[in-house]
């Protein structure tokens, strides 16, 4: 009898198990960090439904007692939210299209190897992503108060897209670098002008880095709270950030008021980024991988 018919043999459902486990500690891994992640913005919706200090300083893990949605509307009317929200709506906004336009137009252009000094201005707009505000916050406070600007929404404006802008210039470029060239030499052959080739052709097929571009810029600009304090004194031009330091020294003791105005003001940004998730992961791929 041959002595390798006699060899016990390994069940096959066991290489299946061995396979599933690893995913399994994978997924309960990334469960985890997650949950660690998302707690205390629980923990902060939750005690921002509670009726009192003494209930939160009480069971400050425990689930309210009851929902007192009264908090947010307390947090919306005296801490004066509405003008705040609106403020910060028009500067996110432009600020994300001023960088979308001239991103692109900027990033097409490096992606071409007979641009002049092509290497030169993407080793300047890198330079430009990795130097941090404080950097240039002198000269930029004189640049503002030079071009009587100051105290308005367009002294955030411009610098939130100045920020930005490096950014989308570097992924867009990487982006178009890897379009076929016949793409462009076929919209020639058509007929083709430079406006049409532009948005008829050129932004449709930059949708997954466009919608990328978009949401770091919402998400840098609607939190950003630096700039805001120093460039806008003016109670009625101040952003959300901004007009949350005012709320907190008025309701310091208020705690389930001011957790609500905490809420208010994160949960745009974690909506907007749980929508727009896989369209940030598909564009940096797409960006990058090209």
């Amino acid at each position: 009898m041959n002595p390798m018919t006699l060899a016990p043999t390994a069940p096959a459902h066991s290489f299946g198990m061995n396979r599933r486990f690893p995913r399994f500690a994978r997924t309960a891994v990334w469960v985890l960090l997650a949950s660690l992640m998302l707690y205390p913005l629980l923990w902060m919706l939750l005690n921002s439904l509670k009726g009192s200090n003494l209930e939160i300083f009480g069971h400050p893990f425990a689930w309210p007692e009851s929902a007192h949605f009264a908090n947010y509307a307390k947090a919306v009317r005296e801490g004066n939210m509405g003008p705040y929200f609106i403020n910060s709506l028009w500067v996110t906004a432009l600020s994300a299209g001023f960088v979308v336009l001239f991103g692109t137009w900027a990033g097409f252009a490096l992606s071409k190897d007979e641009f002049p000094l092509r290497r030169t201005w993407l080793g300047l707009f890198f330079v430009g992503m990795i130097l941090p505000v404080q950097a240039f916050l002198i000269p930029l406070t004189s640049l503002l108060e030079t071009l009587g600007i100051h105290d308005s929404l367009w002294a955030l404006i411009f610098p939130y897209t100045a920020q930005t802008l490096p950014v989308a210039v570097l992924l867009l470029a990487a982006f178009f670098r890897g379009l076929p060239p016949e793409l462009e030499e076929a919209a020639k052959l058509d007929g083709v002008g430079t406006a049409r080739f532009y948005l008829t052709i050129l932004v449709p097929v930059a949708k997954p880095a466009i919608a990328t571009i978009v949401v770091i810029s919402c998400l840098n600009t609607w939190n950003e709270f630096l700039l805001a304090m120093l460039f806008i004194v003016n109670p009625a031009m101040r952003t959300l950030p901004a007009g949350m330091v005012a709320f907190e020294q008025a309701h310091n003791t208020d705690y389930p008021v001011l957790l609500a105005g905490l809420s208010i003001i994160s949960l745009p940004t974690l909506i907007a980024y749980a929508v727009f998730n896989r369209y940030v992961i598909r564009g940096v791929v797409a960006g990058t991988v090209k």
